[in-house]
């Protein structure tokens, strides 16, 4: 199972790797991380994370998996599936 030495909220925390274990879909991991937005978090704090586990994963499918997350946290996403607002305004398109 992934770990991570970062706590943003555990149960949260718990939850996202539990889910990017079972390699859930992305609606799922999405549904995730709008539980991460509603309780405060930014973006950056789950970028943080993420960045965290890519290593671990070792540019496997994992890793693919980790990086559309990573998108999806950073806005570099179609607009439905941003989670913060104004998240991807500091990148080109």
């Amino acid at each position: 199972m992934l770990q991570t030495t970062q706590t943003i909220i555990a149960d949260i925390d718990n939850e996202l790797l539990a889910a990017l274990d079972a390699k859930a879909g992305l609606l799922t991991l999405r549904v995730i991380l709008l539980r991460y937005h509603a309780s405060g978090v930014t973006a950056a704090q789950v970028a943080a994370l993420l960045h965290e586990l890519r290593p671990a994963t070792q540019e496997g499918p994992l890793e693919d998996v980790i990086l559309d997350v990573l998108d999806m946290v950073t806005g570099w996403c179609a607009p439905q599936l941003r989670v913060w607002d104004g998240a991807g305004e500091d990148y080109a398109s």
